[in-house]
Protein backbone atom coordinates (compact mmCIF):
# COMPACT_ATOMS: atom_id res chain seq x y z
CA UNK A 1 0.00 0.00 0.00
CA UNK A 2 1.31 3.46 -0.86
CA UNK A 3 0.38 6.95 0.28
CA UNK A 4 0.87 9.24 -2.71
CA UNK A 5 0.64 12.90 -3.62
CA UNK A 6 -0.34 14.13 -7.10
CA UNK A 7 2.20 13.11 -9.75
CA UNK A 8 4.66 15.72 -10.93
CA UNK A 9 8.17 15.45 -12.38
CA UNK A 10 11.19 16.29 -10.25
CA UNK A 11 14.96 16.27 -10.47
CA UNK A 12 15.66 13.83 -7.64
CA UNK A 13 13.89 11.00 -5.84
CA UNK A 14 15.33 10.25 -2.40
CA UNK A 15 14.41 6.72 -1.33
CA UNK A 16 14.51 6.02 2.41
CA UNK A 17 14.21 2.35 3.40
CA UNK A 18 12.93 2.10 6.97
CA UNK A 19 12.87 -1.04 9.12
CA UNK A 20 11.88 -0.52 12.77
CA UNK A 21 13.03 3.12 12.80
CA UNK A 22 10.26 4.69 14.89
CA UNK A 23 12.77 6.50 17.15
CA UNK A 24 14.61 8.20 14.31
CA UNK A 25 12.38 8.39 11.24
CA UNK A 26 10.48 11.59 12.02
CA UNK A 27 13.53 13.75 12.74
CA UNK A 28 15.52 12.21 9.88
CA UNK A 29 12.83 12.90 7.28
CA UNK A 30 12.24 16.44 8.50
CA UNK A 31 16.01 17.09 8.33
CA UNK A 32 16.14 15.60 4.84
CA UNK A 33 13.17 17.64 3.59
CA UNK A 34 14.74 20.81 4.98
CA UNK A 35 18.14 20.03 3.42
CA UNK A 36 16.62 19.40 -0.01
CA UNK A 37 14.65 22.65 0.16
CA UNK A 38 17.75 24.60 1.20
CA UNK A 39 19.60 23.27 -1.84
CA UNK A 40 16.79 24.53 -4.05
CA UNK A 41 16.29 21.29 -5.97
CA UNK A 42 12.94 19.86 -6.99
CA UNK A 43 12.92 16.60 -5.05
CA UNK A 44 10.59 14.01 -3.59
CA UNK A 45 11.15 11.63 -0.69
CA UNK A 46 9.83 8.07 -0.88
CA UNK A 47 9.76 6.26 2.46
CA UNK A 48 9.71 2.48 2.02
CA UNK A 49 8.44 0.83 5.19
CA UNK A 50 10.21 -2.51 4.83
CA UNK A 51 8.08 -4.75 7.03
CA UNK A 52 8.59 -2.80 10.27
CA UNK A 53 7.06 -4.25 13.43
CA UNK A 54 7.10 -1.06 15.48
CA UNK A 55 5.42 2.30 14.87
CA UNK A 56 7.39 3.13 11.70
CA UNK A 57 4.38 2.70 9.40
CA UNK A 58 2.19 5.17 11.32
CA UNK A 59 4.97 7.73 11.57
CA UNK A 60 5.72 7.45 7.85
CA UNK A 61 2.06 7.97 6.91
CA UNK A 62 1.84 11.01 9.19
CA UNK A 63 4.97 12.51 7.58
CA UNK A 64 3.39 12.06 4.15
CA UNK A 65 0.26 13.89 5.32
CA UNK A 66 2.09 16.83 6.89
CA UNK A 67 5.17 17.44 4.71
CA UNK A 68 5.31 18.27 0.99
CA UNK A 69 6.46 15.80 -1.64
CA UNK A 70 6.63 12.80 0.70
CA UNK A 71 5.26 9.44 -0.37
CA UNK A 72 5.14 6.14 1.50
CA UNK A 73 5.25 2.56 0.29
CA UNK A 74 4.53 -0.34 2.67
CA UNK A 75 5.82 -3.85 1.97
CA UNK A 76 7.02 -7.02 3.66
CA UNK A 77 10.66 -7.16 4.67
CA UNK A 78 12.87 -7.42 1.57
CA UNK A 79 16.11 -5.90 2.82
CA UNK A 80 17.70 -2.63 1.79
CA UNK A 81 18.08 -3.75 -1.81
CA UNK A 82 14.47 -4.82 -2.17
CA UNK A 83 13.28 -1.61 -0.53
CA UNK A 84 15.36 0.55 -2.82
CA UNK A 85 14.16 -1.24 -5.93
CA UNK A 86 10.53 -0.85 -4.82
CA UNK A 87 11.07 2.86 -4.32
CA UNK A 88 12.82 3.21 -7.67
CA UNK A 89 9.80 1.81 -9.50
CA UNK A 90 7.60 4.46 -7.89
CA UNK A 91 10.08 7.31 -8.37
CA UNK A 92 9.52 10.29 -10.67
CA UNK A 93 12.95 11.91 -10.43
CA UNK A 94 15.61 11.92 -13.13
CA UNK A 95 18.03 10.65 -10.46
CA UNK A 96 17.66 8.27 -7.54
CA UNK A 97 19.50 8.37 -4.26
CA UNK A 98 19.27 6.03 -1.29
CA UNK A 99 19.38 7.75 2.10
CA UNK A 100 19.57 5.81 5.41
CA UNK A 101 16.58 6.33 7.68
CA UNK A 102 18.89 6.50 10.68
CA UNK A 103 21.11 9.33 9.42
CA UNK A 104 20.51 13.08 9.77
CA UNK A 105 20.90 15.22 6.66
CA UNK A 106 22.09 18.77 6.10
CA UNK A 107 22.31 20.84 2.95
CA UNK A 108 26.10 20.32 3.02
CA UNK A 109 25.66 16.53 3.13
CA UNK A 110 23.61 16.55 -0.07
CA UNK A 111 25.55 19.22 -1.95
CA UNK A 112 28.36 16.95 -3.30
CA UNK A 113 25.76 14.73 -4.99
CA UNK A 114 23.58 17.56 -6.25
CA UNK A 115 26.58 19.36 -7.75
CA UNK A 116 27.22 16.35 -10.00
CA UNK A 117 23.69 15.71 -11.26
CA UNK A 118 23.61 15.59 -15.07
CA UNK A 119 27.41 15.30 -15.12
CA UNK A 120 27.51 11.51 -14.68
CA UNK A 121 25.18 8.52 -14.62
CA UNK A 122 26.49 7.34 -11.24
CA UNK A 123 27.65 9.53 -8.35
CA UNK A 124 29.54 7.49 -5.76
CA UNK A 125 29.92 8.89 -2.24
CA UNK A 126 33.28 8.21 -0.58
CA UNK A 127 33.26 8.53 3.21
CA UNK A 128 36.20 10.49 4.56
CA UNK A 129 35.83 8.73 7.93
CA UNK A 130 33.82 5.84 9.35
CA UNK A 131 31.87 7.14 12.33
CA UNK A 132 30.81 4.81 15.15
CA UNK A 133 32.58 1.74 13.77
CA UNK A 134 33.92 -0.91 16.12
CA UNK A 135 37.18 -2.69 15.14
CA UNK A 136 35.38 -5.52 13.33
CA UNK A 137 33.27 -3.09 11.32
CA UNK A 138 36.34 -1.01 10.50
CA UNK A 139 38.16 -4.10 9.24
CA UNK A 140 35.18 -5.10 7.10
CA UNK A 141 34.97 -1.56 5.70
CA UNK A 142 38.63 -1.82 4.70
CA UNK A 143 38.31 -5.32 3.25
CA UNK A 144 35.00 -5.13 1.37
CA UNK A 145 35.98 -2.64 -1.39
CA UNK A 146 39.19 -4.60 -1.95
CA UNK A 147 37.17 -7.80 -2.28
CA UNK A 148 34.82 -6.15 -4.78
CA UNK A 149 37.82 -4.87 -6.74
CA UNK A 150 39.41 -8.34 -6.81
CA UNK A 151 36.23 -10.17 -7.82
CA UNK A 152 34.81 -7.69 -10.33
CA UNK A 153 37.62 -5.33 -11.28
CA UNK A 154 35.58 -2.42 -9.90
CA UNK A 155 38.06 -0.09 -8.25
CA UNK A 156 36.13 2.36 -6.07
CA UNK A 157 37.08 3.46 -2.59
CA UNK A 158 33.59 3.06 -1.16
CA UNK A 159 30.96 0.69 -2.56
CA UNK A 160 28.52 0.55 0.37
CA UNK A 161 27.57 4.14 1.04
CA UNK A 162 25.24 6.69 -0.50
CA UNK A 163 25.22 6.69 -4.29
CA UNK A 164 23.04 8.50 -6.82
CA UNK A 165 21.98 6.87 -10.10
CA UNK A 166 20.31 8.11 -13.23
CA UNK A 167 16.87 6.53 -12.87
CA UNK A 168 16.54 5.36 -16.48
CA UNK A 169 19.87 3.52 -16.24
CA UNK A 170 19.02 1.94 -12.88
CA UNK A 171 15.63 0.65 -14.00
CA UNK A 172 17.23 -1.24 -16.89
CA UNK A 173 19.26 -3.41 -14.52
CA UNK A 174 18.37 -7.00 -13.75
CA UNK A 175 19.42 -7.09 -10.10
CA UNK A 176 19.63 -10.38 -8.21
CA UNK A 177 20.48 -9.25 -4.66
CA UNK A 178 18.05 -7.83 -2.12
CA UNK A 179 20.32 -6.95 0.79
CA UNK A 180 23.54 -4.96 1.14
CA UNK A 181 25.25 -6.74 -1.82
CA UNK A 182 22.73 -5.01 -4.09
CA UNK A 183 24.81 -1.85 -3.77
CA UNK A 184 27.93 -3.49 -5.20
CA UNK A 185 25.88 -5.36 -7.82
CA UNK A 186 24.33 -2.10 -8.99
CA UNK A 187 27.74 -0.49 -9.46
CA UNK A 188 29.14 -3.51 -11.28
CA UNK A 189 26.19 -3.78 -13.64
CA UNK A 190 26.17 -0.05 -14.38
CA UNK A 191 29.91 -0.21 -15.08
CA UNK A 192 29.29 -3.12 -17.45
CA UNK A 193 26.54 -1.09 -19.14
CA UNK A 194 29.13 1.68 -19.82
CA UNK A 195 27.59 4.17 -17.41
CA UNK A 196 29.72 7.18 -16.50
CA UNK A 197 30.98 7.45 -12.90
CA UNK A 198 32.15 10.23 -10.62
CA UNK A 199 33.30 9.90 -6.99
CA UNK A 200 32.66 12.62 -4.40
CA UNK A 201 34.02 12.94 -0.87
CA UNK A 202 31.34 13.09 1.81
CA UNK A 203 31.00 13.03 5.58
CA UNK A 204 29.38 10.19 7.49
CA UNK A 205 27.05 11.19 10.32
CA UNK A 206 26.69 9.39 13.65
CA UNK A 207 23.24 7.82 14.00
CA UNK A 208 21.28 9.26 16.90
CA UNK A 209 20.11 5.97 18.42
CA UNK A 210 20.08 2.22 17.96
CA UNK A 211 22.56 -0.15 16.32
CA UNK A 212 23.19 -0.25 12.55
CA UNK A 213 22.23 -3.56 10.99
CA UNK A 214 25.67 -3.83 9.36
CA UNK A 215 27.16 -4.20 12.86
CA UNK A 216 25.41 -7.55 13.35
CA UNK A 217 27.53 -10.63 12.65
CA UNK A 218 24.74 -12.46 10.80
CA UNK A 219 24.35 -9.47 8.49
CA UNK A 220 28.08 -9.48 7.76
CA UNK A 221 27.96 -13.18 6.89
CA UNK A 222 24.84 -12.76 4.77
CA UNK A 223 26.48 -9.88 2.92
CA UNK A 224 29.54 -11.95 2.03
CA UNK A 225 27.40 -14.87 0.91
CA UNK A 226 25.31 -12.62 -1.30
CA UNK A 227 28.39 -11.02 -2.83
CA UNK A 228 29.88 -14.39 -3.75
CA UNK A 229 26.56 -15.63 -5.13
CA UNK A 230 26.45 -12.59 -7.39
CA UNK A 231 30.08 -13.15 -8.40
CA UNK A 232 29.34 -16.72 -9.49
CA UNK A 233 26.37 -15.54 -11.57
CA UNK A 234 28.27 -12.56 -13.01
CA UNK A 235 31.22 -14.75 -13.99
CA UNK A 236 28.90 -17.02 -15.98
CA UNK A 237 27.30 -14.03 -17.66
CA UNK A 238 30.66 -12.57 -18.65
CA UNK A 239 31.85 -15.89 -20.05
Amino acid sequence: MSVSSPAKPCGLSVIVPAFNEEKLLGDSIRDLRRALDQNGISAEIIIVNDGSRDGTALIADELARTLPDIRVHHQGNQGIGGAFRAGAVLARGAYLILWPADMPASAADLAPYLDQLEKADVIVGRRRRRIGYNPVMAFNAWLYPKLVAWLFGLRLRDVNWIHAYRRDAFLKLNLTQRGIPMLAETLVRLRDAHASFVEVDVEMRQRAAGVPSAARFRVMVRTLRGLFRFWLLWRKEVR
